[in-house]
């Protein structure tokens, strides 16, 4: 896998309505088949994630990814939990 955009900053409407900040990595396989996107700074409840992944699916992701790349989604935690271990977890899509 090799590294398609590091720190891409975008905006998101959370299910609250308000906007959020948040920013993504997206990593290819060579042949385009499977890819993962990183999502930080978004706080590990699943709605807050959908809501960023919903946002990026309607404005940038299509234009990145072929139509049939199997997806995976990871959320690390937000920066401001001190000095733990950094830990992520992968975000159940929908087919």
């Amino acid at each position: 896998m090799h590294l398609l955009r590091r720190d891409y900053q975008f905006e998101y409407r959370d299910f609250l309505g308000v906007d959020q900040q948040a920013k993504a990595d997206v990593w290819v396989s060579t042949g385009g088949e499977r890819a993962v996107v990183v999502l930080h700074n978004i706080s590990h409840t699943g709605q807050q994630a959908r809501a960023a992944l919903s946002s990026l699916n309607y404005s940038w992701l299509p234009y990145l990814l072929r139509p049939d790349t199997q997806l995976e989604v990871l959320v690390l935690r937000p920066a401001d939990d001190g000095g733990a271990k950094a830990r992520a977890w992968v975000l159940p899509l929908s087919a």
